[in-house]
């Protein structure tokens, strides 16, 4: 018995030095490896950038009229990607609804109904809530949350008249912001 116990206490401390040289092997000639520089720019967040085309598209509002990117051409625009649930959308609302009404630049809000939990029912409950001025769009399959790539809520695209992007935020915007974008 005593042999026993000698012998499995010689393996586990055979065992316990073996994995620790491992370690140590591989710590060391994971020092000699170049470090993995740490992305500092913003297009690592996905998205269209400033600069591209903003794809078409049409989608439904919440009046059940079809709408499309091509009806506002040659006019500057504002696409806001939203959600009824999302904090930060919320907040940027009021934002969104003042620069619509004071500067007539077109603001569209594009809903990520796909991922509301209640599709348009929550959507359609928010908006008695807080009444917009603006068209409403409902992206209910994200088809249009797909093309343009967004990863969080709220993303807010400003278009030129051109159809190219000129300005983009990820996160909530304000007044300042979109006034500042919009020049």
């Amino acid at each position: 018995m005593r042999f026993h116990k000698l012998a499995i206490g010689l393996i586990m401390a055979g065992l316990i030095a073996g994995l620790g040289y491992k370690g140590y092997d591989e710590f060391t000639s994971q020092a000699n490896e170049p470090a993995v520089s740490i992305a500092t720019d913003d297009s690592v967040l996905g998205g269209l950038e400033v600069g591209q085309r903003a794809p078409g598209f049409a989608l439904e509002t919440v009046e059940g009229e079809m709408l499309s990117l091509a009806d506002y051409e040659g006019r500057q625009v504002v696409l806001n990607f939203w959600a009824s649930w999302c904090p930060p959308c919320r907040e940027e609302l009021p934002e969104l609804i003042a620069f619509g009404e004071e500067t007539g630049i077109p603001v569209l809000g594009v809903n990520a109904t796909k991922n509301e939990r209640r599709g348009k029912q929550d959507v359609d409950a928010f908006l008695q809530e807080v009444p917009v001025s603006f068209p409403v769009l409902l992206d209910e399959e994200g088809a249009v949350e797909k093309t343009y790539r967004v990863v969080a809520l709220p993303t807010t695209y400003v278009i030129g008249a051109d159809g190219v992007i000129t300005a983009k935020q990820v996160g909530p915007v304000d007044f300042d912001w979109l006034r500042d974008k919009t020049k």
